[in-house]
């Protein structure tokens, strides 16, 4: 999948989740989203049932911007979208 594609499937992970509306890849999730402690566990619940992989907490700290979600999952995903 490219870049882009992912991106977008990312953006509508985090639209369904939070119901934010404008992202970008350098979008912050807690600075820029003003997610709170439970709000990112539940995006993180969402990645991780989407692209069927565990996200372990010591790699969730590393999981900032948008970016990183995109970049974790092509590395760590099962692939399945």
């Amino acid at each position: 999948m490219t870049e882009e594609g992912m991106f977008r499937l990312v953006e509508d992970i985090i639209r369904e989740v939070t119901g934010v509306e404008r992202l970008t890849m350098d979008t912050d999730f807690v600075k820029d989203l003003a997610l709170n402690s439970m709000d990112v566990a539940n995006l993180i619940c969402a990645f991780e049932e989407r692209f069927d992989a565990e996200i372990p907490m010591k790699d969730v700290r590393k999981l900032v911007q948008v970016k990183d979600i995109i970049r974790y999952m092509q590395e760590n995903g099962e692939k399945r979208f």
